[in-house]
């Protein structure tokens, strides 16, 4: 049950002097920003923490209401989820396995790279009745297509898991950084920067490779400049993955124009410095 930091986009070329002095200012605000999120990071996490400890108390109110279980069963969840921790947001899907078996399997199959017999599993369960499933199935559903970099597809999982059913899931953490990875993946870069930054600042005891992962993709995407080879590679990246999806429809073919027409200009205008710079050459 880990989730993996995605890939990078990176690029290195030749930066003249406006560009670096605009790359200081971008990387001093992101290093302010930082020291804010720094600041505040202990409150933020009293209020993580009190998410997830109160959606494990809902969680053990909600099992002890029911009605279709045994007393022994109810036990046996409520000493699972104590023994797990009141802020370990995998006991509710620990707690979940115990009260429906066969959903061991469909959390099982996020991990396998049968991606179809994933979604295909978790799907139904994602629409389920009992919110507390709907929401672990639905985290564990975006993060399978997350994976296999279906953002689109990702992405309204994702928004209910911080909309309607907040309040029935403890994965709110992962769930803020796979928005922020959707969003760069949709060339939404504003916003994935937001929330990117939202996730640093609500999650300080998220893992490393999160945070890490997180803060570095706020500095690519802040040092994106609109029709720069970064930029092209962006789009460049986006559209691979969409062919890779079979998405040969007009967003792609939009994105495939705008690559062409950046980089014939980017093309132009290193000619036209190199031409400036051999005639300089030649009249001294």
């Amino acid at each position: 049950m880990t989730d993996s930091p995605p890939r990078f986009f990176s690029c290195e070329f030749d930066e003249g002097i406006p560009m670096k002095r605009n790359r200081l200012f971008q990387i001093a605000f992101g290093w302010i920003a930082m020291f804010a999120i720094m600041a505040g990071s202990v409150a933020t996490a009293a209020a993580n923490d009190s998410h997830t400890e109160k959606v494990i108390a809902s969680f053990l109110k909600h099992v002890a209401s029911l009605d279709t279980i045994a007393e022994k069963q109810k036990s046996e969840i409520s000493k699972t989820i104590t023994d797990a921790g009141p802020d370990d947001p995998d006991a509710v899907t620990e707690g979940l396995i115990q009260l429906y078996p066969k959903y061991s399997q469909a959390v099982e199959s996020s991990d396998t790279e049968s991606v179809e017999a994933a979604v295909e599993l978790l799907s139904p369960l994602a629409d389920s009745d009992d919110k507390f499933l709907a929401a672990d199935a639905s985290f564990y559903l975006a993060r399978t297509l997350m994976n296999d970099e279906r953002f689109e597809d990702a992405m309204p999982r994702l928004k209910q898991l911080v909309g309607d059913l907040s309040q029935f899931t403890a994965h709110q953490g992962s769930t803020q950084y796979f928005i922020g990875v959707a969003q760069a993946g949709l060339l939404q870069n504003d916003d994935a920067i937001q929330s990117f930054m939202q996730f640093l600042q609500f999650n300080p005891e998220a893992p490393e490779r999160l945070r890490v992962s997180a803060w570095r993709q706020v500095q690519q995407l802040q040092s994106i400049q609109e029709g720069k080879l970064d930029d092209v590679h962006q789009r460049m990246d986006f559209s691979r993955r969409r062919l890779e999806l079979i998405e040969t429809d007009k967003v792609t073919q939009t994105e495939q124009d705008k690559i062409v027409n950046m980089l014939t200009k980017l093309i132009k205008e290193e000619e036209k410095k190199e031409c400036s710079s051999n005639c300089k050459q030649g009249g001294t």
